[in-house]
C-alpha cells in the first residue's frame, strides 16, 4: 500500500499546479480507495481467527494429520489468503504446504495435510505465514501466523521374539502371585508424583510444602527396579557407521523398556544424550510402571540427541543412587568392553545386578565381560541384540 502514496502525491501536485477538476477528481479517487483498502485489511486482520490442530507425538510408521482452522469472523470477505506453512523435510515432501484461498463473512475454511513419521526424532512444524490483501491487489499486508509446534516421533519397539533376548534374569524380577514391592514400614523420604503413582501414595503434606504433587517413598522389601542406561555420545561409539549403530542401540534401548512394562515391572531410564527439546542432558527418568510411564520413556528416547562428549559413569552415578539393592542395570553402549567394564563392576559392589548389550562387540568383548560374570549380548546393526 505504500506504493500508492506516490501516484497521490503526484495528483496533488499537479491538481494544485494546473488547478484541474479532473486531476481532484482523481486524486479524490485514488486517495478514497487507498483509504478503503486500508480499513477493508485492517478490519479482515482482526477478524481472521487461526489455529493448528496436530498430535504432539506419534510412532514410526504412522500418518501424522494436521489441520490449520482458519475463520472470518468479520462482516466484510477475505478476498484471498495466502498461507505457508513450513515442514521438516524427513516428515513431508516438499517441505511445505502452500494454499491460497478466500474467505467470506462469517465463513471457516480447513487446510488438511499429512506428515510420515518416516524416522523417529524431535520435529518442529511451522511457524505458519499468512499475507492478505483487496480483490484489486492494491494494498498487501503480512499478518501474524502461528508459531512452531513441537512432534515427537517414538523410536520402533521390536517384539522380544526380535530381540533374542532371554525372558528372565537379568531383566528384573520374574512376576510371581505374592510379591512385595515396597514396605510401608520403612520410609525413605519423599519424591515428584508420576503417572504411575496412585492417589494413596501422595504425601499431602510434604505436597504442601512444595508446591507440587509428591509421593510417599519406601525402602523395598523385594527389589524389581530395573535401569535401562543407554551410551548415546559420538565418543562412546565409532566407525564409518555410527550413526546407524546408535540408532539400533536406542531401538534396543526402547524395545527392552517396553517388553519389561508390559510384564508389570518398574523400569527407569537414563542416558548421556541430549534432549532436543531443551538443548540440554536429557533427564533422568525414575522407574514405574504402566502405559503412561512407557510413553514418557519413549518421548525421551524419541527426542534424544547425540552428545559431543558423555560421562557414562558419572551417569549411572547419579541414576542409580535411589535403587533398591538387588536391582538390575542394563547398558546399552558402544563402547570396548575394556572401557564400560570398571562402571559395571562398581555397579555390581553396591549390590546391583548389571548386563551389557554392547554395539558390534567383538569377540574378545563379550569374552572378557564372561571372565568377570557379567551377562553381555552382541547388538547387530540390525537393532536385534544377539547372545554370546
Amino acid at each position: 500500500m505504500r506504493d500508492m502514496l506516490w501516484p497521490i502525491v503526484v495528483l496533488f501536485l499537479l491538481a494544485a499546479i494546473l488547478r484541474s477538476e479532473l486531476f481532484f477528481y482523481l486524486l479524490y479517487l485514488v486517495a478514497g480507495l487507498h483509504i478503503a483498502v486500508r480499513l477493508w485489511i485492517g478490519h479482515s486482520a482482526r477478524q481472521l481467527r487461526i489455529a493448528r490442530h496436530a498430535p504432539h507425538a506419534a510412532f514410526p510408521g504412522e500418518y501424522v494429520p494436521v489441520t490449520l482452522e482458519l475463520q472470518n469472523t468479520g462482516l466484510l470477505p477475505i478476498p484471498w489468503l495466502s498461507l505457508h506453512e513450513t515442514l521438516p523435510p524427513a516428515l513431508h515432501t516438499p517441505p511445505m504446504v502452500r494454499e491460497v484461498v478466500s474467505l467470506g463473512a462469517g465463513e471457516q475454511h480447513n487446510v488438511h495435510y499429512t506428515l510420515a513419521s518416516r524416522r523417529r526424532g524431535y520435529y518442529c512444524l511451522g511457524p505458519l505465514a499468512l499475507q492478505t490483501g483487496d480483490v484489486l491487489g492494491v494494498g498487501e499486508r503480512t499478518l501474524a501466523g502461528l508459531p512452531t509446534v513441537d512432534l515427537t516421533i517414538y523410536p520402533a519397539v521390536l517384539p522380544l521374539t526380535d530381540l533374542g533376548l532371554p525372558a528372565s534374569l537379568p531383566f528384573g524380577v520374574v512376576p510371581t502371585r505374592y510379591r512385595l514391592f515396597t514396605d510401608p514400614a520403612r520410609p525413605a523420604g519423599v519424591r515428584p508424583y508420576q503417572a504411575a503413582d496412585g492417589v494413596r501414595r501422595i504425601d499431602w503434606k510434604a505436597t504442601a510444602r512444595a508446591g507440587e504433587p509428591q509421593v510417599r517413598r519406601y525402602q523395598p522389601a523385594i527389589a524389581v527396579d530395573m535401569l535401562v542406561a543407554l551410551a548415546f555420545s559420538r565418543a562412546e561409539y565409532g566407525g564409518a557407521y555410527a550413526y546407524d549403530t546408535m540408532e539400533c542401540a536406542l531401538t534396543a534401548a526402547a524395545s527392552i523398556a517396553a517388553h519389561l512394562i508390559a510384564r508389570r515391572q518398574a523400569v527407569g531410564l537414563c542416558t548421556t544424550g541430549i534432549d532436543a527439546a531443551t538443548s540440554v542432558p536429557a533427564p533422568v527418568v525414575p522407574p514405574g510402571a504402566g502405559r503412561p510411564h512407557l510413553m514418557q520413556v519413549l518421548g525421551v528416547l524419541g527426542r534424544l540427541e547425540p552428545a559431543r562428549d558423555g560421562n557414562l559413569g558419572a551417569t549411572l552415578l547419579h541414576a542409580t543412587a535411589g535403587l533398591g539393592w538387588g536391582s538390575t542395570v542394563m547398558i546399552v553402549t558402544g563402547q570396548r568392553a575394556s572401557g564400560v567394564l570398571p562402571d559395571v563392576l562398581a555397579l555390581r559392589r553396591r549390590g546391583l545386578n548389571a548386563a551389557l548389550v554392547i554395539a558390534e562387540a567383538t569377540a574378545d568383548d563379550l569374552g572378557l565381560a564372561r571372565r568377570h560374570g557379567i551377562v553381555a549380548y552382541a547388538l547387530r546393526r540390525d537393532g536385534r541384540p544377539q547372545p554370546a
